[in-house]
């Protein structure tokens, strides 16, 4: 028992040796070939960037290393000289002979050393030299412009005087300062004009939103004029009632007049264009026209200088007649009649005849009237300069 024992003890330790002998062997092996491999090591790549400068803007001269270049292409392009021949034997030394000239450079001593630079190959480094975009920018800054026409401070007898000037010349007009001249160019005018102010008023489009509008334009200019006080002694006017309260009308019974005022709201509220032309009226010298103010229609602006024009050409100013400026309107409008049941006619003798209107019909009108005359200052006007106003 003891022997079995013993070689089962003896087996189980030379195996143990041999597997550790075995591993010793692995380990070592291992290690060698660590040993062998070589660490890692990042690999690095490296990249090489040529930056190129700016080209710089050509230089339209040369610099001199440029022209000492360009003189030796010259040099080298053109033909040798020939040398000149040598003297012959025969001649003595007394005869006169031209003397000799100097040899030409060779090509490889003009190359050593170049030539200097002329005066026309010289860098001009002035101000002068720059281009014209270069230049303009140290160019100072333009001046302001002034706000006003005229220096100073305002006047206020200059503003008087122009208003008082222009309410003068309406005045004209309606106090009858006018010369009968100026009546006979408005009358000679409209006959011109006429015709054509009335084709093109005509062409004035109202629509069904023109025509409301121009009816609510109508109603709100009647409303102001009776609120100012213009329609207040028409409204408030004694009534045909002799005394009696019984015998009064009431203001709504009168159908008429409603229409009636109906129609003058529809009129006042009408789409207009105006036209303002203005003649210099002065003895012994031609008469001229000028537009003092366009109505936006060029047909009706041109219409109105002509007409006037060919009425003054007919007419000349007399020796005796004051010199002024007349200004006068020629103006066309168009509305539709307010939609109320009736039908109304009348009659024009010798212009239009017999003209009916009906609910929604368009009506045109054509109107011209003498605006303002002004007369030149006299030595009274020029002496007034106090700020209070003249007394009416």
């Amino acid at each position: 028992m003891r022997t079995r024992g013993s070689r089962s003890w003896t087996a189980w330790a030379a195996s143990a040796v041999l597997h550790a002998v075995i591993a010793a062997l692995i380990l070592r092996a291992g290690g060698r070939a660590a040993r062998r491999i070589p660490p890692a090591v990042p690999e690095t790549v490296e990249f090489d960037f040529a930056i190129d400068p700016p080209p710089l803007p050509p230089d339209p001269s040369p610099s001199p290393r440029q022209a000492a270049r360009g003189d030796e292409k010259v040099a080298r392009l053109a033909p040798r000289p020939q040398p000149p021949p040598p003297p012959s034997s025969s001649s003595s030394p007394s005869s006169s002979s031209p003397p000799s000239s100097p040899p030409s450079p060779s090509p490889s001593s003009s190359s050593t050393s170049p030539s200097p630079p002329s005066a026309s190959d010289k860098i001009d480094l002035s101000f002068g030299a720059l281009p014209n975009d270069v230049k303009g920018r140290f160019r100072a800054a333009p001046p302001e412009e002034t706000l006003r026409a005229r220096p100073g401070r305002f006047n206020v007898d200059e503003l008087r005087a122009t208003l008082e000037r222009e309410r003068d010349a309406v005045n004209n007009v309606e106090a009858g300062r006018v010369d009968p001249l100026l009546y006979d160019y408005l009358r000679g005018a409209r006959s011109r004009f006429k015709e054509t102010a009335e084709k093109l008023a005509d062409e004035i489009v109202i629509g069904p939103g023109a025509a409301v509008q121009g009816w609510s334009r109508g109603y709100l200019n009647s409303v102001k004029e009776r609120n100012n006080g213009a329609l207040g002694a028409r409204a408030d006017a004694p009534r045909e009632s002799a005394g009696d309260a019984r015998n009064e009308k009431s203001p709504g019974a009168d159908v008429l007049g409603a229409y009636g005022e109906m129609n003058r709201q529809a009129e006042a509220g009408a789409e207009e264009r105006r036209a303002e032309v203005c003649l210099d009226v002065a003895a012994g010298r031609e008469t001229t026209v000028v537009l003092r103010r366009g109505s936006g229609n060029g047909a009706l602006d041109r219409v109105a200088m002509d007409s006037f024009a060919k009425a003054a050409a007919v007419r000349p100013v007399p020796a005796d007649a004051r010199r002024g400026l007349a200004c006068y309107e020629l103006r066309i409008s168009a509305f539709r009649m307010p939609p109320l049941p009736f039908v109304a006619c009348s009659f024009d003798i010798g212009i239009t005849g017999p003209t009916c209107v009906w609910p929604y019909k368009k009506v045109t009108s054509v109107k011209g009237r003498l605006l303002s005359v002004e007369y030149p200052p006299t030595d009274r006007d020029r002496a007034r300069s106090s700020l209070l106003q003249k007394p009416r």
